[in-house]
């Protein structure tokens, strides 16, 4: 696999197809370029001009003044090949295919892609797409994409591999309004060159990353991923969303990359079998990166839960239970010590589920967390945060905080009241906040699925 340093951290970048006009794609990824802060140089490739936003034009790659390290190319797809041509001709290092029209409709596309394929492997160019959304790179300010908004937040540690261009970029939108850090993002697209793994096993050995989410319709290089993914799990933690689960979903996969989805069935166990966590929902994909990404691995599935809603309560210890979770009943001494110690109401329940019902004075729950998550006998806590004050005074979660850290074990928070309510205590806390008990559970789970994957390949974090 050639080195993918230049699709994200290039020193120098040349935008083949970029135009002044507002209405041009070649103007929107000149104009995100330009607009993120990325520090290189920006060459602008048209040979209609002389001039693109400001900056010289050059008729092609090979015109211009030096080699650049990055080109990306957003004309019609007629004029791809020759353009790729040009690339390796004067030593581009690596090239982002925006443009659409190949293996997704038919014979002739894949025929181009077949071509291009041929020109990047021989030359040892990585090349992203064709029909993709383009890069993103938060540590060194790149974003290539063709999106016209700005993509707003501070680097992170988070790597989205995904297949899907607009709707990857758009969850990308998603994670970064709901506090998830990035560290890099690309749309692979219909991956004539560059496919799933290579982006993986790069990602796997990439220093600033440190959780990886895919979005997958179809992997043409299944075989790879297999082995790949396994190296990659004993690291850090990947999590998967799957498309293309029903025959509907096929469908629509292949009319959208050219490429059949394939058995669902065998996609999930090859999951499983790699250590790679799969989860069913969009917003799962992002809770599951913010937990693995400030939470550390439960040592067991033997969970506690507390509240002050009886609802909540049950709700979590289904969901729990439903996903292979334990709730072990809590020994008799910690109930007694929650009784005489932490003085809980008499009309408490402290078993596990721990509901104080209709008690809402935070400092009651706090204890009880405090004591439960410490006990040898469990492994990790959901805990439902009450609805009034909202949100909870500071001092609660700096000791929520304290208490998780101190005990070594994820302590994942649910506020069910509302989505925005949720959304504004997480911006207050490095806890990770959820907005209902399906949710959290979702992640509890996925953190156990991925904690005896390590386990079990005996590369559990110390």
């Amino acid at each position: 696999m050639p080195d993918l340093t230049c699709l994200f951290e290039p020193r120098s970048v040349a935008v083949i197809g970029a135009s002044d006009d507002p209405g041009k794609y070649g103007n929107r990824v000149m104009q995100s370029i330009l607009e993120s802060g990325f520090q290189g140089p920006v060459f602008p490739i048209n040979p209609n001009v002389t001039d693109v936003l400001g900056h010289t034009s050059y008729p092609s790659t090979r015109a211009l003044p030096h080699p650049v390290d990055l080109a990306f190319i957003v004309i019609p797809a007629r004029a791809v090949v020759d353009a790729v041509r040009d690339c390796v001709g004067s030593g581009v290092k690596g090239i982002v295919i925006i443009s659409a029209g190949f293996g997704e409709i038919g014979e002739e596309g894949l025929r181009a892609e077949a071509e291009i394929a041929r020109l990047c492997k021989e030359a040892g160019i990585p090349a992203v797409g064709p029909n993709c959304m383009g890069v993103v790179c938060f540590s060194s300010h790149l974003v290539g994409t063709m999106t016209m908004d700005r993509l707003k937040g501070e680097p992170g540690d988070t790597a989205f591999i995904s297949q899907s261009g607009t709707y990857g970029l758009s969850t990308l939108n998603q994670g970064l309004s709901t506090g998830v850090g990035f560290s890099k993002f690309v749309s692979s697209g219909n991956e004539a060159v560059t496919k799933f793994s290579d982006y993986l096993e790069y990602l796997g050995d990439d220093e600033n990353t440190k959780v990886i989410i895919g979005y997958i319709e179809s992997l043409k290089d299944g075989e790879r991923f297999i082995p790949v993914a396994k190296k990659v799990s004993k690291k850090k933690p990947i999590v998967v969303m799957k498309f293309g689960r029903t025959d509907a979903g096929t469908q629509a996969a292949a009319s959208h990359t050219g490429a059949l989805a394939g058995s669902h069935a065998i996609y999930s166990a090859a999951f499983r079998q790699c250590g790679a966590v799969e989860v069913l929902r969009t917003q799962d994909l992002l809770n599951a990166a913010i937990a693995f990404h400030s939470q550390p691995l439960p040592r067991g599935r033997r969970i506690a839960v507390a509240g002050i809603s009886g609802g909540f309560a049950v709700a979590a210890a289904d969901y729990l239970a439903e996903l292979g979770m334990e709730l072990p009943v809590l020994a008799e001494s910690l109930q007694c010590r929650m009784r005489d110690e932490v003085k809980v109401p008499p009309f408490a329940i402290v078993k596990n589920p721990i509901d104080l019902t209709a008690e809402v004075r935070p400092w009651y729950l706090l204890q009880c967390v405090e004591m439960a998550i410490k006990d040898p006998g469990i492994d990790a806590l959901v805990m439902g945060l009450w609805s009034w004050p909202l949100p909870p005074a500071e001092e609660s979660l700096r000791t929520l905080e304290r208490v998780q850290r101190e005990s070594g074990k994820p302590l994942l928070l649910c506020y069910y009241a509302s989505r925005r309510g949720a959304e504004l205590i997480q911006s207050m806390t490095s806890l990770p906040v959820y907005g209902t008990p399906e949710e959290v559970s979702q992640v509890m789970a996925a953190l156990c699925q991925y904690a005896d994957y390590r386990r079990q390949t005996n590369t559990f974090p110390d």
